[in-house]
């Protein structure tokens, strides 16, 4: 993956916001619909880019996929933990994602209690 690539990558916002809380934690497609507020659409729309990519990697996990930025990436480039760790940090509504992020991990929802939300959100 070239340094192009990558800030083609990064010229989106909702990319941004996606990779923003896979630096911090691997995360299911639902998780990131919670906690981001994008449909599931979306996501995947996104999520396969930066996958073909070569940007993210994912595992299945029962009916769940989860993501993650490639450890190769990082280490390859290495702007991108500056980018990550200090530049974004100066973005509002990027650490506000990452405070809903922290809350999270410490809440008793999972991908199962986020998948019954968005269900109900759905039909009312």
């Amino acid at each position: 993956m070239t340094a192009v690539e990558i800030f083609k990558i990064l010229s989106d916002t909702n990319r941004l916001r996606i990779l923003n809380l896979l630096y911090e934690k691997e995360l299911c497609v639902c998780e990131l619909e919670y906690l981001l507020g994008v449909s599931q659409s979306n996501l995947s729309k996104h999520l396969r880019l930066m996958s073909d990519a070569g940007f993210v990697e994912s595992r299945r996990e029962n009916k769940f996929v989860y993501y993650r930025i490639k450890d190769e990436v990082l280490e390859k480039h290495s702007f991108l933990k500056n980018t990550f760790e200090i530049e974004l940090k100066k973005e509002d509504y990027l650490t506000e994602e990452l405070d809903k992020l922290n809350s999270y991990k410490k809440s008793a929802i999972n991908c199962q209690n986020i998948t019954a939300l968005i269900c109900e959100k759905a039909i009312s």
